[in-house]
């Protein structure tokens, strides 16, 4: 009787191979056979390049930002300087320190 069972099991997973191979035959087979649309193609291009303006105009709006950002902390870090400079000069000519 054990002997039976094992024979079943074997034969069962044997069968469930065959299975699992005929169908991943026809899954190769149905998706290889299938011609290239040209819009598909088209429309991933577009869709590449809209990408890459996009991007270039990212890169562009924080370029400009970066920039200005920078500007304003030089501006406002000498207009600091000056004004230290400047209490300290005050303090050396008025001669107390």
């Amino acid at each position: 009787m054990m002997k039976t069972r094992n024979i079943e099991n074997k034969l069962a997973l044997f069968g469930a191979l065959i299975v699992l191979i005929g169908v991943s035959a026809a899954a190769t087979s149905a998706l290889a056979a299938e011609p290239i649309d040209e819009r598909t193609t088209t429309v991933a291009a577009k869709r590449d390049d809209l990408a890459n303006v996009t991007i270039r105009g990212a890169r562009k709006a924080n370029a400009e930002s970066a920039k200005e950002a920078a500007e304003a902390i030089e501006a406002e870090t000498t207009l600091e300087l000056e004004m230290q400079l400047g209490d300290l000069i005050s303090t050396l000519i008025a001669g107390t320190e």
